[in-house]
């Protein structure tokens, strides 16, 4: 049997005929000409295809090692001129435009890129991260299900960073699903505008609730594009911002009380009020009952802050009660951050309300969240938000990889 035989054999080319095979000892390479098996050149951005051509030059591509050996396919690849996009390189069957590597040679890498860490891939590999980065730009691309957006009715948004100097990005994932459907750079009401442009007027219409934070930019957005959807706001934001408004009173009594043995248990106290009464150890509850005894507006805040969490413990039926007898309580608390607590929430009534109705939370997206946090420590080397998202799909979305293996 032929070497060219073999390799067309081992190599498995779609569209492709191996016609040399060349051996390079010293550079462990092996190097294989190969031909397109139709005669005609297509431009790679549209359909348009010809006998002519305008030039042609020789090119090639890196494909999946055999063994030790490196592998790279070289061909005559021509140049031809497409009535809409002008003198351009003809596509191949067995590369993407403007790739320099193999489909079979990026959809490996992608499978190493979500199953493997950077230092693994790129060994293994033999190619530099940033390459990586485009290499999973353009697998994303070519699998990336266009119809993942056909049947969405409850969706969430939240914002993540992804680098210093407030760089953020939003994501949106599907409630039923649990996947990243949409991820886009920034966090403004332009951003989410994005999403919805391409989600597209008839499958907005479908929306029904919506879950986020109490960010103006994305109420702005859902109220203005998806006026039909209910706004639910996520529970531990609501209780984040109680959170905030303890510690914020802590602080100030403990800058009062400066020097003062009161001081010093105010500032040891802050886990202890943070976290949820049935998780305190036992030096936490003894901290707890020293905040009680010693400063009062402290531990007022303390209560409200858990009587905000019972809040969603409560039934649909009973949580509008509760929740407007402890705007009441916090209006009339005299500790100025709770006053402005219960006047955002008084504002965004309906939204508290809705998440409890609904059962609806951003639950999903903190989970996203995380796995995007590890995502974007590997991304740091790929200098660009686009490289990052399209690895936020490949790594939370049901992106099928083919393995050449």
């Amino acid at each position: 049997m032929r070497l060219t035989t073999v390799f067309n054999m081992l190599l498995a080319l779609q569209g492709a005929c191996v016609r040399s095979v060349e051996l390079l000892s010293e550079l462990s390479t092996i190097v294989v000409g190969v031909t397109k098996v139709t005669r005609r050149h297509r431009c790679p951005q549209c359909k348009f295809s010809t006998r002519a051509r305008y030039d042609q030059d020789e090119s090639e591509w890196r494909h999946v090692s055999l063994g030790k050996w490196k592998v790279l396919l070289r061909s005559t690849v021509a140049r031809l001129s497409c009535p809409e996009h002008g003198v351009i390189t003809e596509a191949v069957p067995w590369a993407a435009a403007q790739s320099r590597f193999t489909l079979d040679f990026e959809e490996l890498v992608a499978w190493m890129a979500r199953e493997m860490s950077k230092t693994a891939a790129t060994e293994l590999a033999k190619v530099a991260w940033r390459t990586v980065g485009s290499i999973v730009q353009r697998v994303v691309g070519r699998k990336l299900d266009q119809k993942r957006m056909d049947d969405l009715y409850f969706i969430g948004l939240d914002e993540v960073s992804y680098r210093k100097g407030h760089k953020y990005l939003t994501v949106v994932a599907d409630h039923i699903e649990g996947d990243a459907i949409w991820a886009g750079e920034g966090r403004t009401q332009e951003t989410v505008g994005k999403f919805f442009d391409e989600l597209g007027p008839q499958r907005c219409s479908k929306l029904l609730a919506v879950t986020m934070d109490m960010s103006a930019s994305f109420i702005a957005a859902v109220q203005a594009r998806i006026p039909q959807a209910t706004i639910c706001f996520d529970p531990f934001h609501v209780v984040k911002l109680a959170n905030e408004a303890v510690q914020t009173v802590r602080r100030t009594e403990a800058r009062e009380r400066k020097g003062t043995t009161h001081a010093d248990v105010l500032k040891g106290s802050r886990w202890a009020l943070l976290r949820a009464p049935e998780d305190l150890s036992d030096d936490e509850q003894l901290r707890l009952c020293d905040v009680a005894l010693l400063n009062h507006r402290v531990y007022r805040a303390y209560l409200l802050k858990e009587e905000l969490r019972a809040l969603y413990w409560c039934a649909p039926s009973t949580a509008a009660v509760h929740l407007e007898a402890w705007l009441r309580w916090a209006s009339r608390s005299r500790l100025a951050p709770f006053v402005r607590l219960a006047r955002t929430l008084r504002a965004h009534i309906h939204g508290v309300l809705a998440a409890i109705q609904l059962g609806l939370s951003n639950g999903r997206l903190e989970g996203l969240n995380t796995r995007i946090s590890m995502l974007r420590h590997r991304a740091y080397g790929f200098h660009s938000a686009a490289a990052l998202i399209a690895m936020i799909y490949l790594c939370c979305s049901h992106i099928p990889i083919s393995l050449p293996v």
